[in-house]
């Protein structure tokens, strides 16, 4: 009954995230790691779209279009994530 009431009060964001750690087979962590995830999920969002935002400003457009979104995101790929080496 307790972990239904601490469903109903966790915010959205918060149960979306619970439900895709279940979704992917992680049915028992600790609660920090909900928090810890969102922090870092929206701190990637604010970062793609200030980057949007950059993009949109230079090419002299009043507003961020889903291009300016587009190339932030593939700008945060390309620079944070590396391919692993081949197995070779």
């Amino acid at each position: 009954m307790a972990d239904n009431d601490q469903d109903l009060a966790m915010p959205r964001d918060a149960k979306i995230l619970k439900s895709l750690l279940k979704s992917m087979g992680v049915e028992d962590h600790e609660p920090c790691v909900i928090n810890k995830f969102l922090e870092l999920w929206y701190r990637y969002v604010v970062d793609v779209l200030t980057d949007a935002q950059d993009y949109s400003e230079h090419a002299g457009k009043s507003t961020i279009d889903c291009d300016d979104v587009k190339l932030a995101v593939q700008s945060k790929v390309n620079s944070s994530f590396s391919q692993p080496p081949p197995r070779e």
